[in-house]
């Protein structure tokens, strides 16, 4: 059993105390397994979603402990040498405080992946078990022959997910949000204060005095302050808008910054070909077309990896999509914000579609409904954004962003659908009980569609990584419990929806933009389309 004690200098928060602040009862839970657990492994008590009051319970001040990535130390668990392609690099890793106490409660959200600097773009995602007592296991899989090296870090610190979700109990949002009512005549206009949570303080007015826009928001939570002219009403809700400010302290905004994506360390491998000689793993024989929809509900880590910057499926084989094959005569329907839209965008020029709608810009409206057509193929696509709360530009009509549900409604079967749902970001920053209420409008949306277009096929787009320094949201706490949310709320109907992940590809490559790099787009529409089309490129 080999011992590394494994450092990475960067900023961090210093503690006077010396009491506790936190405890997870021992619980264990795979911090990248958020649906099924493998076997032999022991259930965890608490999901991801679950751990919410635990963490709102948290008192984070000054004088709370801080973890120290510094004094983290990570031990190499028994492994059989040489190690060659197909095994998994195991390690336990202990964590400390700054004061060199060790941590012995869990809830801190670490991640592990390993890439090859000799070969561009080639990486693959790990995944962590936290014990629940200051421990956690990391393992990651070895696909590939060479050099590899293992970096570890601790993504999201309890500290910073508990003021985090405490800032969005209180305020409802991470940023102020508002609309605008405007009269029928045009005259008369206000701006006020809104929120998606009913109990928040408004600024500009108490409980009693405001709007319950709910109904305007296709009946998704939405509260504002009453207009206070006497020409307008409640019922004369027009826009929404949001601010780049905020109410966030200075010590929230330090915790923010600094208790997120703290490098452990990293050390150097080198992986032999496998037993049988293979220097690569490959993707299975089994084609993503006849791999059951409910099947992609449960997947393990990682899914696959990218090897010189191609990405190889480990789950089922998927070559290089034919798109006009596959969507002649569909009309493709994706839903969402601008992640999604890049999927879109890939669809039409893919396919040569032309747009029908002004193309995207950043000109009012920011976020609009996008069509595109292509005569030949007999080929229908949109994108159209979801419904507030919604961080757009200056007060954008509420007709531009309407709710998943509402926008299935309006589709026309006819010709066979394609719909793809993606709800992420824009959600990362309000409550958890918002997100679940948009997901549970488009489970409804679904079962509406499907009960009256049987033959459409729908995929749900995961969430992606990405660890832009301005990012405040401790996104890998958040990511986990959107995944839970997905999933219980579609349970019933997991066999008639795909659902598609794109944590493992761009959390190995280390992704830094809230919009991943071009290619990964690329190869996310194209295993999308894996599943529901068989016309390859290579046939």
């Amino acid at each position: 059993v080999t011992v590394l004690i494994w450092s990475w200098v960067i900023p961090s928060l210093k503690t006077n105390s010396l009491s506790d602040d936190y405890s997870l009862h021992g619980n264990i839970l795979d911090l990248d397994k958020p649906h099924t657990l493998k076997e032999g492994q022991q259930m965890t008590t608490q999901s991801h979603t679950e751990r919410l009051d635990s963490y709102l319970d948290m008192n984070v001040t000054t004088a709370s402990h801080f973890i120290s990535p510094e004094l983290t130390t990570v031990t190499v668990l028994p492994l059989v040498i040489p190690l060659r392609v197909g095994d998994t690099f195991r390690v336990r890793i202990r964590l400390f405080y700054t004061d060199g106490k060790p941590v012995n409660t869990g809830g801190d959200y670490l991640r592990i992946w390993l890439k090859d600097p000799s070969i561009k773009n080639t990486n693959v995602n790990g995944h962590v078990v936290d014990h629940g007592n200051g421990t956690y296991t990391g393992e990651v899989l070895l696909p590939w022959k060479g050099y590899p090296e293992v970096y570890i870090s601790i993504a999201n610190s309890r500290h910073h997910i508990s003021l985090f979700l405490s800032y969005l109990e209180k305020h409802g949002t991470l940023n102020p949000m508002a609309s605008k009512f405007i009269d029928s005549t045009g005259k008369h206009e206000e701006e006020s204060m809104c929120s998606p949570k009913p109990d928040v303080v408004l600024q500009g007015c108490d409980f009693v005095n405001r709007c319950n826009s709910t109904s305007y928001n296709y009946g998704l939570p939405w509260f504002c302050c009453k207009p206070e002219s006497e020409f307008l009403t409640c019922d004369d809700i027009k826009t929404q808008d949001s601010s780049r400010n905020s109410k966030i302290g200075e010590f929230a905004i330090n915790v923010f910054k600094n208790q997120k994506h703290m490098k452990i360390g990293s050390t150097k491998l080198e992986v032999l070909e496998g037993e049988d000689g293979r220097e690569l793993m490959f993707s299975p024989q089994l084609e993503c077309k006849v791999r059951a929809p409910g099947a992609t509900w449960h997947d393990s880590v990682p899914t696959g990896y990218y090897y010189n910057k191609i990405w190889i499926n480990l789950k089922c084989l998927h070559e290089k999509m034919n798109f006009d094959i596959c969507l002649k005569d569909k009309r493709v329907v994706i839903l969402g914000d601008s992640n999604s839209r890049g999927i879109y965008q890939v669809m039409c020029e893919r396919t040569n579609a032309v747009d029908l709608t002004n193309h995207y810009t950043k000109d009012k409206p920011w976020h609009k409904l996008l069509m595109a057509k292509n005569s030949k193929l007999n080929l229908d696509l949109m994108w159209a954004p979801h419904n507030p709360p919604f961080y757009v530009g200056r007060h954008q009509s509420l007709d531009t962003m309407r709710s998943v549900g509402n926008w299935l409604d309006r589709t026309p079967h006819d010709k066979p659908i394609i719909v793809i749902i993606h709800l992420y970001y824009h959600l990362t920053r309000t409550t958890l009980s918002v997100f679940r209420a948009l997901v549970k409008d488009a489970r409804a949306g679904v079962d509406r569609l499907l009960a009256r277009a049987p033959d459409s096929q729908i995929i749900i787009q995961g969430p992606h990584s990405f660890t832009y320094k301005d990012v405040l949201e401790p996104i890998d706490y958040l990511r986990r419990c959107h995944e839970e949310i997905w999933f219980q709320e579609f349970n019933g109907i997991h066999d008639k929806v795909f659902y598609v992940g794109h944590w493992d590809r761009t959390a190995g490559m280390a992704n830094v933009n809230v919009h991943p790099i071009g290619y990964a787009t690329k190869d996310l529409a194209n295993e999308m389309l894996s599943y529901i089309c068989d016309s390859y490129l290579s046939k």
